[in-house]
């Protein structure tokens, strides 16, 4: 069982994939938990899930280069000899676009394939999943 400490993700056992919903303002802690998983996947021993992320509820961004390249390291430290995963991140403007790609291009070696988009349907393909899977019920 997943216990997450924003109460925005959940396994979903079907799919074999996490999906996570923050809401809110998009902090370096709420990152660190987002992109790392500790508090759901680690916790529940599923470090090599691939991740749907719907960032399209966040409102606001404190979160600094150095925040994302802390947590882009930390993440690769943890990754060491995992298998790669698929982090999908659905966003709804420019800014947390901008925040996915520097996050996606500081991760890349580290065997954590990011995709972001504002379209739900290439995310969808990438994770091989129908798109209605990933709409909240």
């Amino acid at each position: 069982m997943i216990d997450c400490m924003y109460n925005c993700g959940f396994y979903n056992e079907k799919l074999g994939i996490l999906i996570c919903r923050p809401k809110d303002e998009l902090t370096a802690e709420k990152m660190n938990d987002i992109a790392i998983c500790r508090e759901c996947l680690q916790k529940s021993g599923l470090p090599q899930v691939n991740r749907f992320h719907d960032l399209t509820a966040i409102t606001s961004i404190n979160l600094k280069f150095e925040d994302v390249h802390r947590i882009s390291r930390a993440e690769a430290t943890i990754r060491k000899g995992s298998r790669d995963v698929v982090a999908c991140y659905l966003v709804s403007n420019n800014l947390l676009y901008g925040t996915v790609r520097m996050y996606e291009a500081l991760i890349e070696t580290s065997g954590v394939h990011v995709y972001v988009s504002y379209n739900l349907s290439e995310l969808a393909e990438k994770l091989g999943v129908d798109e209605k899977e990933l709409v909240e019920n």
